[in-house]
């Protein structure tokens, strides 16, 4: 895991071995780290593929800078400073800032890239930048389960959550979750650091102990992959489904008009949460598995880069998403993208004139215009 300063390395380390460095600073070297079984194989120009997907990984990570810091930029500026506050602007507030920063974060990336893997922030700055770019991963994977969370129980539990469903309650929420995700991304400082070449270029990349002692290496890197997956993917993912399942079935029980739209909404928040977050965790895990084939280094190669910009893109995708896509598109065409934006975030489908009472008709009235 050592390509960038945030994400697994597919490009540092030598497409002959784990250990050798890329290219060969000698003959030696090269014969040392030569697989025999490769010499069945086709001609494999890797230096080429590399410059070719850093090249679109830069594409990708200039893209997501603009349009993450534009739209998470003005949703912070609607939820924070020009929207009552809500359970609901605050989560929207919340991930906002989350995606915000670490589009941001990803200049650092670019410049990295752009000067052919060289780093010039220095040592602490190579720590930082991994440990900000990580914590606000998982502070934005934790609010996208936060916000399924809430709408389920709001759905499934409308009279209780009419009564409980609290600014005091959510803000609470909020801070465990931001402190949850600085606990996670914190062991990214020590595993952080700057390699000097001979050449005098400076690598920003992960460390995960001496290279005398493999196993120790090994087992540190398959912990922080492996807990990436499971708090960030499988555990997030597992709670969204289950919350999105539950409230479809309770919106069929229902049989009211919007419910073939929420649906629509339901599978499209799934479906872009899967396809944006599973292939960064799976090529992490095949990173580790170390398999030694030319087969496995041309997937990872070309695979990888366009798994992390997958990932990186899923950061300018949620104001999107929950915009245009929530207040259906033929209807956001034609109005401004300010009333979109407002419109996605308020809280429309708790009515004004809904009190607090514990009759079945309120719950009916939350249910029918949920989602």
């Amino acid at each position: 895991m050592d390509l960038l300063t945030t994400f697994p390395n597919y490009a540092t380390e030598s497409p002959l071995s784990d250990n050798a460095e890329f290219p060969p600073s000698s003959d030696t070297e090269f014969y040392n780290s030569w697989n025999e079984s490769w010499a069945s194989e086709p001609f494999y120009n890797s230096a080429q593929i590399h410059q070719v997907m850093k090249i679109v990984s830069m594409v990708i990570y200039s893209i997501t800078l603009v349009l993450g810091a534009t739209g998470n930029g003005l949703v912070i500026f609607l939820t924070g400073f020009l929207m009552k506050k809500t359970v609901t602007t605050i989560w929207y507030l919340n991930l906002a800032v989350a995606d915000f920063v670490f589009a941001l974060s990803l200049s650092s990336e670019i410049a990295y890239l752009a000067l052919d893997y060289h780093w010039t922030l220095g040592r602490l700055m190579c720590k930082l930048d991994s440990m900000v770019t990580f914590l606000n991963m998982f502070a934005s994977v934790f609010f996208l389960t936060a916000i399924s969370a809430d709408r389920c129980v709001s759905v499934m539990f409308p009279v209780w959550a009419l009564n409980h469903r609290t600014l005091e309650l959510a803000s609470l929420v909020a801070g465990c979750i931001w402190t949850a995700a600085l606990a996670l991304s914190l062991p990214y400082l020590s595993f952080r650091d700057t390699k000097y070449l001979p050449d005098g270029s400076i690598w920003c990349i992960y460390n995960f102990g001496s290279e005398d002692d493999g196993g120790l290496r090994t087992q540190q890197h398959f912990s922080v992959v492996m807990t990436e997956f499971t708090v960030g993917f499988v555990i997030p993912f597992t709670v969204i489904l289950a919350c999105y399942c539950a409230i479809v079935i309770k919106l069929r029980r229902s049989l009211f008009s919007r419910s073939s739209r929420s649906v629509k909404i339901i599978v499209a928040v799934i479906q872009v949460f899967f396809c944006s977050w599973f292939p960064y965790h799976l090529f992490s895990i095949l990173e580790i598995l170390g398999e030694d084939s030319l087969g496995m280094q041309k997937t990872l190669d070309i695979g990888a880069p366009v798994a992390h910009g997958l990932f990186c893109l899923n950061s300018c995708l949620n104001p999107l998403l929950y915009t245009f896509v929530g207040t259906g598109c033929k209807a956001a065409s034609g109005r401004s993208f300010l009333s979109s934006f407002k419109g996605a975030f308020s809280e429309k489908w708790v009515p004004h004139t809904l009190s607090r009472s514990r009759n079945s008709s309120s719950a009916s009235a939350v249910e029918s215009t949920m989602v």
